[in-house]
């Protein structure tokens, strides 16, 4: 095999890995402590955790927008900044409505870099909030 298919051949079973993969994401509430841990699929930009009732929440996630901390918005009136840290043009601004079979929410802005590595603050609509880490 030459060089440059060896090369090729790694960069695509590099690219099959990346798209395979999920991540762990931790949700830790702010109050208790307790962690809750979901998963986070970069490919299919998703995000699923299970709630500490035993409901699971999903959804896909885009990049933060102002109009995703709306009104309607768990967020609303929040300053994003000040919940993520300071601004940095390395990072990729994102947000995330998860919604459950029981009609449960959980909205999530968050920060990440460009391997999909990140921070972020989580909202429940029974008004819990949680660190989260992926």
């Amino acid at each position: 095999m030459s060089s440059a298919s060896a090369a090729a051949a790694a960069v695509l079973l590099s690219a099959l890995l990346f798209v395979s993969c999920t991540r762990t994401v931790q949700f830790v509430d702010l109050q208790g402590g307790a962690a809750l841990t979901g998963t986070h699929s970069p490919w299919r930009r998703s995000i699923t955790v299970t709630l500490p009732t035993g409901e699971t929440v999903a959804g896909t996630y885009t990049k933060l927008a102002a109009s995703d901390m709306g009104p309607e918005s768990l967020f609303f009136g929040a300053n994003a900044g000040e919940l993520l840290g300071r601004h940095a043009v390395d990072r990729v601004y994102g947000y995330v409505r998860l919604t459950g079979e029981q009609g449960n929410v959980v909205e999530m802005i968050f920060a990440s870099d460009w391997l999909g590595n990140g921070h972020g603050v989580a909202r429940t609509s029974s008004k819990e909030e949680y660190r989260v880490t992926f």
